[in-house]
């Protein structure tokens, strides 16, 4: 299967370096539109997503700080940022600390994501070195944490790689990918921040990481996020073992469509996440010189 054929079940920071025949094949919009009564906000500093359970919104421009009071009348509690990435598809205007510290005070959990080199079996243009992708996970991960420290993220916050579909069965470029992944989730835990990974239940990304999933040598995300556009709100998945991943799961669960609350229509991808604060794996803090 080609990109080109590929499932529309792709986080939206990917979807903007689509090309404008691939992004034909998305899920066409519908507008939503929102009449609860706004919810009472409650102030949160604490690791992000931390625990949590309930619906998030992902969307590929950061909101506004008053576009987020108004979805505060939304059933939705958790907002998907993507705060780096050399593939991160839009610039990001209103993502700043100030930005972050107005959100927390609200009562949102954030969920960071990083969209960084693809796998080398894509059309992408920035991809993973085979030769180097250890060394281009642990890159990727420093970027990623001195940007989720800018933005006063604390440690213990979960920053989530956005690995975008791939064909299953090319071995060398699932190698490369679970070496990024295992670079970066391992050089997070020497920042201190939790790693996690984005993938869908088609293509490579998911098989190949369940198929990882505790075997020597290899350091596996803390949380997974996984795209199924099937509309169920569930972290269950027949791919994916029950004691993987336990209690550290998120699904994205529809992609792409409007919805409207508190006045303010946004275009979004909707998520189900069923989250405890993982346990500390890493050793420290302390990052070791790059080698």
């Amino acid at each position: 299967m080609t990109i080109a054929s590929a499932p529309s079940a792709l986080r939206r920071a990917g979807r903007r370096l689509l090309t404008a025949a691939v992004a034909g094949m998305l899920l066409a919009t519908a507008a939503v539109t929102g009449t609860s009564a706004p919810a009472q906000a409650a102030g949160y500093t604490g690791p992000h997503p931390g625990t949590f359970t309930g619906l998030g919104f992902d969307t590929c421009t950061a909101p506004s700080d008053a576009e987020m009071t108004a979805w505060r009348q939304s059933p939705y509690r958790a907002v998907g940022v993507y705060i780096g990435g050399v593939n991160r598809g839009c610039a990001q205007p209103n993502l700043t600390r100030e930005w972050v510290a107005s959100q927390q005070a609200k009562g949102w959990r954030l969920f960071p994501l990083y969209v960084g080199l693809q796998a080398p079996c894509t059309t992408y243009l920035r991809r993973i070195d085979p030769a180097q992708a250890a060394a281009q996970g642990r890159a990727a991960a420093d970027d990623a944490a001195t940007n989720a420290r800018d933005l006063g993220l604390v440690q213990k916050s979960t920053i989530i790689l956005d690995i975008e579909y791939y064909d299953a069965g090319d071995a060398a470029c699932s190698a490369a990918v679970l070496q990024f992944s295992s670079a970066w989730s391992a050089r997070l835990h020497d920042h201190g921040y939790l790693s996690g990974l984005y993938t869908s239940t088609a293509g490579g990304g998911l098989q190949d990481h369940v198929a990882a999933y505790g075997k020597p040598g290899h350091v596996f995300p803390d949380m997974v996020d996984f795209a199924n556009w099937d509309g169920v709100q569930t972290v269950f998945d027949p791919t994916i073992p029950g004691t993987y991943w336990a209690k550290r799961r998120m699904k994205q669960y529809q992609g792409d469509h409007d919805e409207t609350w508190g006045g303010v229509r946004i275009n979004i991808d909707s998520n189900y996440l069923d989250l405890e604060l993982a346990p500390t794996r890493y050793r420290s803090a302390v990052v070791r010189p790059t080698r």
